[in-house]
């Protein structure tokens, strides 16, 4: 009897076993706490980074740009030597007893990568796209802060008038880059004029590129040849005489305004007039159709429209440390307030203005977002501030911009061009 009673507890243990299964529910909790953790680590640091490289370009230093492509979570448990008693003897009150002993720890380890390669520095100095600009036009940002922030300068083709997008010449300060004789309020003006009050219009087109010499009628039929026509990346459009031609297609996306010529409005690229058509009376091809064949020489500047210039990602960053320079030398306030160079949030109501960026130091007491030290001083990021209904205190759309920064910085990053480093690990 004893014996049956002994091994029908040992029949229980796997039961037992099995009920130890829902204690794994409880590393839910302990690994959604690391999850957030490393996200805050990962805020932390590309915040910081950016940051930096905004006051590296005030001081005129070079930029370093570094990225933590991924955070691997490690969480160890272990299974102690478990123990098993089985009293024997009718008396006894509880028939059987386990013991385990469970125990666990983190170790986390991450990748860091310093972005030094040819791919991201190219990409950081090209000009934005013009897709990725109607992206960020669209999506309702105020007009004038991206007019401010992401063109750099406007380009009179009559005068030969230049007028940069530089807050030293906002400021009329002598050491504007090319001063014009209304100086900083010339210069947002002919900003302002060149796209039309802040009024793009787009276009997404095919351009269709040649690729290759004009074929024959016969040449044109060879399989081969046709092959490449299957994945609609490649056309072909007959040529005069019987000929035939392959073309490249992509896809692109016009930035237009309209520019006033002979009573109407016709629209052309930002970045130059298209002679032809305007002197034909009619739209620019890229601002108006889906399809245009790319022949010949790009189109010239028009006499009658100003020609805009896009500032690079890297321009950007330079833009806002320069920002920075000049602000520090401002004077406050009359109310005493941190000076700021600040832009209109709505056109419709121009006393309604905001930072457009700034950092606080010392004894500001803006509520600040985050703090970065650099070179034995700690910087704040103010906090998003909307101004004032009738305009009585000015807004702050410093992190905003840091944010639209950071977005434009992860578009320039490939996967495939980010070197890692070996693997740190951080065992506590």
């Amino acid at each position: 009897m004893r014996r049956r009673r002994r091994w029908a507890a040992l029949a229980r243990l796997p039961v037992l076993l099995l009920g130890l299964a829902p204690g794994g529910c409880a590393l839910s909790g302990p690994i959604g706490q690391q999850a957030i953790a490393y996200n805050g680590a990962v805020e932390t640091a590309a915040n910081d980074g950016l940051v930096r490289n905004i006051l590296r370009a005030r001081d005129e230093a070079p930029l370093h740009f570094t990225t933590v492509p991924q955070i691997r979570g490690a969480l160890n448990l272990g299974l102690g030597q478990p123990g098993l008693s089985v009293p024997v003897g009718a008396g006894a009150a509880t028939p059987y007893v386990l013991g385990l002993g469970l125990g666990g720890g983190v170790a986390p380890s991450f990748d860091v990568s310093a972005l030094d390669t040819q791919e991201f520095a190219r990409g950081l100095l090209e000009p934005l796209e013009p897709g990725l600009i109607r992206a960020l036009w669209e999506r309702g940002y105020p007009r004038e802060m991206l007019l401010m922030l992401l063109f750099a300068v406007v380009e009179d083709p009559v005068t030969g008038r230049r007028y940069p997008n530089d807050p030293r010449c906002w400021t009329g300060r002598p050491d504007c880059p090319e001063p014009v004789a209304d100086g900083g309020a010339g210069a947002r003006q002919a900003l302002a004029t060149a796209v039309a009050l802040g009024r793009f219009e787009f276009n997404d087109y095919q351009a269709l590129q040649p690729v290759g010499p004009r074929l024959s009628a016969a040449q044109a039929a060879e399989p081969a040849l046709l092959a490449l026509l299957a994945d609609g990346g490649m056309r072909l459009l007959p040529e005069p005489g019987g000929r035939f031609r392959l073309h490249r297609v992509e896809r692109r996306t016009a930035v237009c305004r309209r520019v006033a010529q002979g009573g109407r409005g016709l629209l052309v690229p930002v970045a130059g007039g298209d002679e032809e058509a305007l002197r034909a009376g009619r739209d620019s091809p890229v601002c108006a159709r889906p399809e245009v064949v790319q022949e010949g020489p790009a189109p010239r500047l028009a006499g009658s429209g100003l020609r805009i210039l896009v500032r690079s990602v890297e321009e950007v960053v330079r833009f806002l440390g320069l920002l920075l320079r000049v602000q520090a030398a401002m004077p406050p306030g009359a109310d005493g307030t941190p000076p700021c160079l600040t832009f209109a949030v709505d056109p419709a109501t121009p006393s309604r203005r905001a930072c457009l960026f700034r950092l606080a130091r010392g004894g500001d007491a803006t509520p600040a977002a985050f703090r970065v030290a650099y070179d034995g001083a700690e910087y704040a990021v103010p906090r998003h501030a909307e101004p004032a209904a009738d305009g009585a205190t000015r807004g702050d759309h410093s992190l905003q911009v840091l944010a639209l920064l950071t977005e434009l910085l992860n578009l320039k990053k490939s996967s495939a061009a980010i070197p890692t480093t070996r693997a740190v690990q951080i065992v506590r």
